[in-house]
């Protein structure tokens, strides 16, 4: 839900420098012999990624030259992940793609770690490749399920291939009563083909973006309520519209879809908390 630049490395120099200590034996012999491998398939990623095609890639545990599922995933844990290795600048550097710190999955909290957008369980090739690498929260790596994406409709957004931010489709409803509190959904616009649409809809539900945006709505609500009061009684409904807009306004400054700006959307569209809530608590 955040767009990405893409990382900018070259693969075969990642490869070399998760090896480069390591003690001459069969984990080494193995890496090295795949390196061309790796390297190609790392381009066939990002050729398949850019056409859209990345669920026609098939899942296999080993690679030609000899690496191993096991083997691959140790590199990346041993040598790519581990502080003090010689691929930890790298990892370090794909999170710092992210903008602010803010994971690309939901846009909400904090990057703690990097994802494997193809998991490295199911395609080890890519286990070191930084195209297949996301810079992520701890819960949306937790929530991201290590599954094949059997058809393009399955696939969750990506972050450095794909880009749903120059639209609004995340929408929000008031539930009525005490307290009031949010209820937050996918509404596509109607121009974007299906694929899309149900990519969108799948993103959400994957992530729990739902429960998680109206957590922090609950919250929001709470700091913004006092100021739609102090406005409501300078200039009624019209001014305190106003500046609920404005509020929107300076929202897609940074983004044109955020929860914040569905919440305030939400308010304004709610005839109940104009109508009967908002009297009554003034």
């Amino acid at each position: 839900m955040i767009k990405l630049e893409k990382p900018k490395f070259d693969q075969g120099q990642i490869i070399n420098d998760c090896i480069m200590n390591l003690r001459e034996g069969t984990l080494k012999q193995h890496i090295s012999d795949s390196t061309d491998e790796i390297i190609r398939e790392s381009k066939q990623y990002d050729l398949k990624a850019c056409s859209g095609n990345l669920s026609s890639i098939m899942s296999r545990n080993s690679l030609n030259g000899g690496a191993t599922k096991e083997d691959m995933v140790k590199i990346y844990d041993q040598k790519f992940a581990s502080k003090g290795q010689g691929g930890r600048k790298y990892y370090d550097s794909i999170k710092l793609l992210a903008p602010n710190d803010r994971c690309p999955y939901c846009a909400q909290r904090e990057v703690s770690t990097l994802d494997h957008y193809l998991p490295k369980s199911k395609y080890p090739i890519y286990a070191v490749t930084p195209y297949n690498l996301i810079p992520v929260c701890s819960e949306c790596n937790k929530n991201k399920k290590a599954r094949d994406f059997l058809s393009r409709d399955e696939e969750i957004i990506h972050p450095y291939y794909d880009d749903f931010t120059d639209e609004k489709w995340i929408t929000a409803d008031m539930i009525e009563g005490e307290p009031i509190a949010f209820e937050f959904d996918v509404k596509c616009p109607e121009n974007w083909e299906e694929t899309k649409k149900k990519r969108a809809h799948k993103h959400f539900d994957e992530f729990k973006l739902n429960k998680l945006y109206k957590s922090y709505a609950a919250e929001e609500f709470q700091g913004c309520l006092n100021g739609i009061k102090r406005v409501y009684r300078r200039g009624g409904k019209e001014l305190a519209i106003d500046d609920l807009n404005e509020q929107i306004e300076d929202r897609n400054i940074i983004r044109k879809n955020t929860w914040q700006a569905a919440m305030y959307q939400a308010i304004i569209e709610s005839e109940w908390f104009w109508n009967t809530y908002l009297p009554g608590a003034i």
